[in-house]
């Protein structure tokens, strides 16, 4: 379970279950075979012949942006009217700020980037800022006039997005199994 977490962490996508990597496919595969035997010595009821567990239901929704989302990827023009969705972030919101500080330090290898993430995480928290409000404004400049780098003020801003969509579907496989 924790490679596949850590394989939507590091970017990997899982919209079917071809997306599982084999490997991990393999070990949750031999995993429950290892169950079956267990069960079975123990004389207890085989998986689908009857009680122990009920049935899991895996659903599996197209990423596919609808006319609520927005790119991230590209710069705006100012003025641009943007129509963000909610984003819904599963746990405290202030949490949520220092695991994205976390998420987004995992992808440099820098110390004085991994230092800067964590400046806009401090910023964030010391003006009462969540991710959401972030999200909605998409505003690096906020961050910059703050002392944030440039770079890291857009990177911070335009992958928060992206980096729910990914703890959502942990989650969301996590619960499944």
């Amino acid at each position: 379970m924790k490679r596949l977490i850590s394989h939507v962490e590091e970017g990997g996508i899982l919209e079917s279950h071809k997306d599982v990597p084999e490997a991990v496919r393999d070990e949750l595969y031999r995993e429950e075979e290892q169950k079956l035997v267990r069960n079975k010595r123990k004389g207890g009821q085989a998986v689908g012949t009857g009680a122990p567990y009920p049935p899991i239901n895996i659903n599996v929704v197209s990423s596919r942006p609808t006319a609520h989302e927005i790119d991230l990827s590209a710069p705006r023009a100012p003025g641009e009217l943007q129509v963000l969705s909610p984003l819904d972030i599963p746990g405290p919101r202030d949490l949520a700020v220092d695991e994205y500080g976390e998420w987004q330090m995992s992808k440099v290898d820098n110390e004085v980037l991994k230092h800067a993430f964590r400046e806009v995480c401090d910023v964030m928290l010391e003006n009462g800022l969540d991710l959401e409000q972030v999200y909605k404004d998409q505003d690096p400049k906020f961050f910059i006039e703050k002392g944030v780098k440039i770079g890291i003020a857009r990177r911070f801003v335009e992958d928060i997005g992206k980096w729910v969509k990914n703890v959502k579907k942990a989650v969301s496989v996590c619960e499944t199994l």
